[in-house]
């Protein structure tokens, strides 16, 4: 913490050199939220705080974005392989960006399969593995009776160590991956034939298809290179299945290609909402600072009515209003420690040390309504001065006539205060009728079932 508390204060330091330290807090705000205190140092304190918590967020932003960044592993090595799982952890997945030679990039899905071991299988697999190949080559046909896009000529049986290899199609309807050649104008039935290898064992298979007109769909340029480069993967990936890592084909569809991993726009992300995050405090210490100041509103209207009184029982007693606010002032005093700050006897305070000090005593009291900045206390500041000026006759009667608008007035704002707390309430009121209504309704249903 000292080396934040060190690096914000020469943060500061260079705030106050180039005019801008009332960037966080206005001094003119602070002076009405801490009367009676150093304002220079308050400023500069909440200047630093708020100056300690952006380093803090920016600096715990770039130790996650560089532990995401460390902790992440290259899949693609400089031989340009991919890693495989151990048996039976199933197939990997990667996302990688290609590069082709006419100056073409994809954003390709590379599948990887899982490393085949030696184990012992009954030769009843073949049986299982014939019905789930009928069934796994479809693809998106509806059905072998009704093909009209690519097969998926699968290499392997999911979940078991059977391989399958596939016999050229004579006819040449389809590649080696499965993909359709030709198109045909009405439907043609043809025969496949898979071989299913389980180490020493094997099974052919024929396989009926029948291939139909497709649909009327325009492939773009683009899916027809994904298909491309995804028949070059199947076939790269088939060469060397026992191998522990693929090599990527240096080619797809007659041309060099150039495979590398996305940019990883995660850690970028989580940067950007660091800084986002640590500009957000600047707002939201100000927004807090309004409510504050808000607060501190409420609250000198709500002592309003009640200095007023005091004012009125003290000059009735024969106190001069100096007096009278000296009084106040040291009631206040000694009952702060179990009635707590309030602002508007802070001000008073401030206003008899400025009287202790000479000020004159009609100076005083409008400053007083000036840093009040509240209309009540104005006019009560306004009264106090032409009291001075034209005598103490009449100033008993305006103060009880501005103690019966203060103490209406302070019962408007409870209504209102009310008012506002009642239409808060409704919320969680209708909720609680909407289950006293289910709690009696859905038992009446319930018999009516049975």
């Amino acid at each position: 913490m000292r080396f934040f508390s060190k690096v914000s204060e020469m943060i500061w330091d260079r705030f106050e050199a180039s005019g801008h330290d009332e960037f966080f807090i206005k001094k003119e705000q602070a002076g009405r939220l801490f009367v009676n205190e150093d304002i220079k140092a308050i400023v500069r304190q909440k200047g630093r705080t708020l100056i300690e918590r952006i380093i803090l967020i920016v600096i715990t932003t770039g130790i996650v974005c560089g532990m995401i960044v460390l902790k992440k592993e290259s899949v693609l090595d400089e031989n340009g392989t991919l890693a495989r799982s151990a048996s039976g952890e199933g197939d990997r997945s990667y996302e990688l960006e290609v590069s082709m030679a006419d100056g073409g990039q994809e954003r390709v899905s590379v599948s990887v399969t899982e490393r085949e071991l030696p184990a012992e299988r009954l030769p009843e697999l073949f049986d299982k593995a014939e019905s789930r190949l009928r069934q796994e080559i479809i693809g998106d046909n509806p059905s072998l009776d009704n093909v009209s896009s690519a097969l998926d000529l699968v290499k392997s049986i999911e979940g078991t160590k059977i391989r399958v290899s596939w016999e050229a199609d004579e006819e040449g309807f389809f590649s080696d991956t499965g993909r359709l050649r030709m198109v045909v104008s009405q439907p043609e039935e043809i025969t496949l034939f898979a071989t299913l290898h389980y180490f020493g064992n094997s099974r052919r298979i024929p396989i009926t298809v029948t291939i139909v007109p497709p649909p009327e769909v325009v492939e773009t340029d683009a899916e027809k290179r994904i298909g491309i480069l995804q028949d070059a993967v199947r076939e790269a990936d088939g060469r060397d299945p026992t191998s522990e890592r693929m090599i990527l084909p240096g080619e797809a569809g007659g041309e060099e290609v150039e495979w590398r991993e996305p940019a990883d726009t995660g850690t970028w992300v989580l940067g950007v909402l660091g800084i986002l995050l640590a500009a957000m405090v600047i707002p939201q210490a100000r927004s807090s600072f309004k409510d504050q100041e808000k607060k501190r509103r409420e609250q000198m209207e709500r002592d309003y009515p009640e200095i007023i009184s005091k004012l009125i029982l003290l000059l009735t007693a024969g106190e001069t209003c100096s007096g009278a606010w000296k009084r106040i002032c040291k009631d206040y005093l000694a009952a702060k420690p179990h009635m707590g700050r309030r602002f508007a006897y802070e001000e008073m305070l401030f206003s008899m040390r400025e009287l202790e000090l000479g000020r004159s005593e009609a100076a005083v009291y409008e400053s007083f309504g000036s840093r009040a900045g509240i209309l009540c206390y104005k006019r009560l500041s306004a009264l106090l001065s032409r009291n001075l000026r034209r005598g103490s006759r009449e100033i008993l009667t305006m103060l009880e006539l501005e103690s019966r608008e203060a103490y209406a007035a302070r019962f408007e704002a409870v209504r209102k205060k009310g008012e506002e707390t009642s239409t808060k309430l409704l919320v969680p009121m209708m909720g609680m009728l909407v289950i006293v209504i289910a709690i009696i309704v859905v038992p009446a249903f319930m018999g009516m079932g049975i």
